[in-house]
């Protein structure tokens, strides 16, 4: 039987993946030379640090993104 972890070190590693997520995702976008603004920056930081679900995000962005177009 495959050992299982404990919840909260479950929850541990998800945030840890959220954040090297979305560090890379900026990392990315510096070197292609583009920022996000001060908004967007602050709906992905949410996502990482487990305010915001997955679906709770993409909606996040995609109503900020139809406010800038």
């Amino acid at each position: 039987m495959a050992a299982t972890l404990p919840v909260v070190r479950t929850k541990e590693i998800e945030l840890e993946g959220r954040r090297l997520a979305v560090e890379s995702a900026l990392g990315s976008l510096r070197i292609e030379g583009m920022e996000l603004e001060p908004e967007g920056r602050e709906i992905l930081e949410r996502f990482a640090n487990g305010e915001l679900s997955l679906p709770e995000m993409r909606s996040a962005i995609r109503a900020y993104t139809a406010t800038i177009v």
